[in-house]
């Protein structure tokens, strides 16, 4: 049982669009049945799965990958585009003052190397390792799913996992094997997006809580994103 979170839309959750999504993976066997939902509430009631997540026991990409090419190759009804410019715009809306360091941040992103093209499709947009459950594995928490850039997803899950250029490059051949398309210069174009959602993200959290927690975890991310922007 999933309880609702307060003021969902500030963090860019669209409780009908979750809904939505997740009903079409659980079709294609990717996420475990929706028993009852509140779309209101947040409320949210799946069958029970006795396994651990990928937090405690980490499982594979070659396990992982088949799961993600499969969601991307979904037939799905038109759904909204996640634009990435609008989902850092919406966090900063969120912020009540922006550090000066932020600005210089900000503007690397107008590059066009960091904008490329693509061919929309499902994604979950949140395929860390709290996301995963299990040797099948489940795909669970699907608040940020959306029509998106593939190379988006992937970055995601490299980002989480920490994964250097061998293990880019390793993702990217299961991903293969299992269908999908990907250039590694969407990949690397799609992990300061990460970074950088992270980062605001936790901006967020921490204005919303003041838990240090949050504050480690900006700090992290905008270590990060410097480090990826040169």
């Amino acid at each position: 049982m999933r309880l609702g979170c307060e003021a969902p839309a500030s963090l860019g959750i669209d409780r009908h669009l979750e809904l939505m999504a997740h009903g079409l993976a659980a079709e294609a066997g990717l996420a475990p049945a929706i028993r009852y939902a509140d779309a209101g509430s947040g409320l949210l009631v799946l069958d029970w799965l006795n396994e651990p997540d990928w937090r405690q026991a980490p499982g594979t990409l070659a396990a992982l990958m088949p799961k993600v090419a499969q969601l991307h190759g979904l037939k799905v009804p038109d759904l909204p585009l996640l634009s990435l410019t609008q989902r850092v715009q919406h966090y900063l809306d969120q912020l009540h003052s922006l550090p000066a360091w932020l600005a210089p941040l900000l503007a690397a992103f107008e590059r066009p190397a960091l904008n490329p093209t693509f061919v929309p499709a499902l994604c979950h947009c949140d395929l860390t390792a709290g996301n995963v459950l299990g040797p099948r594995p489940w795909l669970l928490d699907w608040e940020y799913a959306a029509l998106a850039d593939p190379a988006f997803e992937l970055a995601v899950i490299a980002d989480d996992r920490g994964l250097n250029d061998a293990g880019c490059n390793e993702l990217l051949a299961h991903y293969r094997a299992a269908g999908g398309e990907m250039s590694a210069a969407r990949l690397r174009a799609r992990l300061p997006w990460v970074q950088l959602l992270t980062l605001l993200w936790a901006m967020v959290q921490h204005q919303h809580s003041g838990k240090a927690e949050y504050k480690d975890w900006l700090e992290a991310a905008r270590a990060l994103l410097t480090k990826s922007l040169g």
